[in-house]
């Protein structure tokens, strides 16, 4: 209820094909007003001014171009200054805001890329800080702004599906694929396929989720789009993980770390799902590879991500037989342990990193370190899969053995 479509006319400018350009959601579930998330994410002064900017953008961007030089009364603009000097704008938007208020003092003659790359700003700045209703807003009133701009079609999409609102989403990821095609905007139509492929995966929809994936693969190769490689690679990788097929995993696990970006959305979690996946696979050397590659952007990933990078990196370098590697799985292993007691770290987190700690140790030779580790491991264990655990851990080191069996020391 309260979603509705709209097909976004560009302005009164001839535009060929527009057929082939789908329509998009306006509204979130259950949303009477467009941007009425704004004002719940942003209280006071700052809400009102931010969603009146985004409902004052969309309505000149819905407006025919003819039209606009008497869309807003006389007068308005001085309130909009008023508005401005009246209200503490965050520092990282006070110059993106005061440009929209000041283009649209301009009636037709204001700039529609402009004020469309303002509203990102903005939508980009709200994201960062967790308020998801204001970024989506923004987005969107950049795409009514600048229809043809598929930059814009394409980070309403995006902002959509990290709010959960998969219908609305969908709608504007096709509209990217689109527009972003039309415009020649190769890198954005690349990414907006691998977008409908997350989505797709997030609903439990396989197929089309590969399909997507494998378009955006595709087009990022061709067009050069790392990023959006990166990503589409990770993705096929996980959706072959997921129904066993290693040797597809592995090819697409080396795609996603040949194109790997270190600026890219989602780059340290796919280091740690290859580094994982390779330590599964029992080739420690590219697990190390992928973990040292992880390490200057280790700090971008949640506790929980930061945990289990340190815990596997324990266990990745202690099988190396080089001193200084055996090195950094010690100081790997403190790194876990001093994360180990984080109560806002899920137990299954905690349960996983245990057990590779308790691998580290075993491999290491160092029996104290192992107790340690079992103990952690037998406390965390699911109750359903406690017998299983603890034969596992009693066969890794049976109690009162000087050696663990089975082990030559630093083997790789």
């Amino acid at each position: 209820m309260g979603a509705r479509t709209q097909p976004l006319p560009p302005g009164g400018r001839t535009v060929e094909r527009r057929w082939c350009v789908p329509l998009a959601i306006m509204r979130g579930p259950g949303e009477t007003v467009e941007g009425l998330g704004v004002l719940a994410e942003c209280s006071g002064e700052l809400g009102l001014l931010l969603w009146r900017t985004a409902r004052d953008v969309t309505l000149w961007g819905e407006t025919p171009h003819d039209r606009r030089g008497n869309l807003f009364a006389e007068g308005s603009g001085d309130t909009r200054v008023a508005r401005l000097a009246e209200t503490n704008l965050p520092s990282a938007i006070a110059a993106s805001v005061d440009t929209i208020q000041g283009m649209l003092t301009l009636g037709a003659r204001a700039d529609e890329l402009l004020l469309c790359i303002c509203c990102l700003e903005i939508a980009a700045w709200a994201h960062a800080n967790g308020l998801r209703e204001t970024a989506i807003t923004f987005a969107q009133a950049g795409a009514v702004v600048s229809p043809e701009f598929g930059e814009a079609a394409l980070h309403t999409g995006m902002y959509a599906l990290s709010a959960g609102q998969v219908a609305r989403a969908g709608t504007w990821l096709r509209r990217a694929v689109a527009v972003s095609r039309r415009e020649s905007n190769r890198p954005a139509y690349a990414a907006a396929l691998v977008e409908l492929g997350v989505l797709y995966e997030g609903g439990g929809r396989a197929g089309p989720a590969e399909r997507f994936f494998r378009l955006g693969f595709r087009a990022a190769r061709r067009y050069s789009a790392r990023s959006a490689r990166m990503r589409a690679a990770h993705g096929l990788f996980r959706l072959a993980r997921s129904r066993g097929d290693s040797a597809g995993a592995a090819q697409f696990a080396v795609a996603a770390q040949g194109a790997y970006e270190p600026d890219a959305g989602g780059g340290p979690a796919l280091l740690l799902d290859l580094a994982r996946f390779w330590m599964d696979e029992d080739h420690p050397d590219r697990a190390r590879s992928a973990l040292r590659r992880l390490v200057p952007s280790r700090g971008l990933l949640t506790p929980s991500g930061q945990l289990a990078s340190a815990a596997l990196a324990a266990r990745a370098f202690a099988v190396s037989r080089n001193r200084r590697q055996q090195g950094l799985a010690t100081g790997a292993a403190l790194v876990a342990w001093g994360m180990m007691d984080d109560p806002g770290i899920p137990d299954t987190v905690r349960f996983a990193a245990a057990l590779d700690l308790a691998h580290g140790a075993r491999i290491a030779g160092d029996l104290h370190a192992f107790t340690r580790a079992k103990a952690a491991v037998l406390r965390l264990a699911p109750h359903d899969a406690f017998p299983a655990v603890a034969a596992q851990v009693a066969e890794m080191w049976p109690d009162g053995v000087a050696e663990p069996p089975a082990l030559v020391k630093g083997a790789s």
